[in-house]
């Protein structure tokens, strides 16, 4: 027979009230059953420790909550995202960019810009970034699929955008042979139809990687979910200050902190590496985007 372990004014507590401390789990030490157990007990009713524990939360009443319509692209994307994170083994890389170049380059295009419509975004840059990195890596422009590999050809880069209708990600093609004007304009157009709920099949196309960008909330850094059929995506933070001693003089630089999601089956870790660390060059010197 199992040793039960009870206080003594416990037992005799518990023998009073006709209660088995066999059907007790107890509070003290090492599971024992003490003298509050027993009183808990008796207060509620005959309501033991562990049958509390399985209870259900009190409900709220029917007038304090009411069941949405859930909009068809808010079940597309749960399923979605439900799927990556059951079936895509994730792992991330993080690191900080040095960002004063590239803010300097793009204030530089930007103020000379007739239209102030064409302005180039930082976004434009990651964009640009991303597929210039896939054409030196092409070993991360693949993803994994029915149990292959499939390797694109092309730089296709799939971007998150947040509109009033939802979430959508479409994609930019070949934007390896693109300016960044190009890109910029592209993604003022795909902008438009998200939030017009005009965009079509046409505009999803195949890619391996993607970029999401939430530093214009004020985000430090996150981590995304890799959109399916995607192997990677790119997490973008907002700009920060950081103060640096160099060469004996403060320096307040700007950083962004980046976030790499990459899908392990089809992409491993020194190569995703090296990827994320040709995007950070290219961004660090984006001068050399205006070239390629």
């Amino acid at each position: 027979m199992e040793r039960i372990f009870i206080t003594p004014l416990a037992k005799k507590l518990a023998h009073i009230n006709k209660i088995d401390p066999n059907s007790l789990i107890g509070s003290g030490p090492r599971g024992r059953i003490i003298k509050s157990d027993i009183e808990e007990l008796i207060k509620n009713k005959g309501i033991n420790i562990s049958e509390k524990i399985l209870q259900k939360p009190s409900i709220l009443d029917e007038d304090q909550k009411e069941i949405i319509e859930t909009p068809k692209i808010r079940k597309l994307i749960a399923d979605k995202l439900t799927l990556s994170k059951s079936t895509i083994p994730h792992f991330y890389l993080r690191r900080s960019i040095y960002v004063d170049n590239l803010l300097g380059v793009r204030k530089n295009i930007n103020d000379n810009l007739n239209d102030r419509n064409d302005k180039i975004s930082i976004n434009d840059f990651f964009i640009k970034a991303s597929a210039v990195a896939l054409v030196e890596h092409p070993e991360c422009n693949i993803i994994w699929e029915d149990k292959h590999l499939v390797k694109f050809k092309s730089s296709n880069i799939g971007v998150a955008i947040s509109s009033k209708s939802g979430l959508y990600t479409p994609t930019l093609n070949n934007v390896q042979s693109k300016s960044l004007t190009n890109i910029s304009n592209e993604m003022k157009l795909l902008i438009t139809k998200a939030n017009e709920k005009s965009l079509r099949g046409t505009d999803f196309g195949e890619c391996a990687h993607a970029i999401s960008n939430l530093g214009m909330y004020g985000i430090d850094n996150f981590d995304a979910i890799i959109n399916p059929p995607n192997s990677s995506i790119l997490a973008i933070g907002a700009v920060q200050s950081k103060l640096e001693i160099v060469n004996e003089k403060t320096k307040d630089s700007k950083i962004i902190s980046l976030t790499l999601s990459v899908d392990h089956r089809a992409i491993d870790g020194a190569t995703a590496a090296k990827f994320l660390n040709k995007i950070v060059f290219y961004l660090e010197n984006p001068n050399l985007l205006m070239i390629k």
